[in-house]
């Protein structure tokens, strides 16, 4: 794990290919433009190399002043990541709590896209 921004930190020539696996938990969400991390997922991954998501799309940036945000939904961001080389081995949709107190009259569900993509 490395802190920093996560285009700035990995999208580096010398990690190209170099990745046989990519996990992302409640991540892709927080891009500005979720395109660029896509790219850069692909570019660091080796041939036959997986990406294993599990995460709402929130989209943080969403509605605040001044800030870009590339928003697609599930079945967009789906085609998109088909069309930069990504196969599918498991897609489902899981409900889920990020953070609650049992105890609490008020909860906040996600409805969560967990997937497994292989880079061919």
């Amino acid at each position: 794990m490395v802190a920093g921004e996560f285009i700035e930190v990995y999208d580096d020539p010398k990690q190209y290919g170099t990745w046989d696996c990519i996990v992302t938990c409640y991540f892709i969400d927080t891009a500005h433009n979720i395109m660029e991390y896509l790219d850069t997922i692909r570019k660091l991954l080796k041939p036959n190399g997986r990406w294993i998501n599990y995460g709402p799309l929130l989209y943080h940036w969403e509605g605040v002043y001044g800030e870009r945000s590339v928003e697609l939904s599930l079945d967009e961001l789906m085609r998109v990541v088909r069309a930069i080389g990504f196969t599918v081995e498991t897609e489902t949709t899981h409900v889920a709590t990020y953070a609650a107190n049992p105890q609490s009259m008020l909860k906040y569900t996600y409805h969560n896209a967990f997937f497994v993509r292989q880079y061919t």
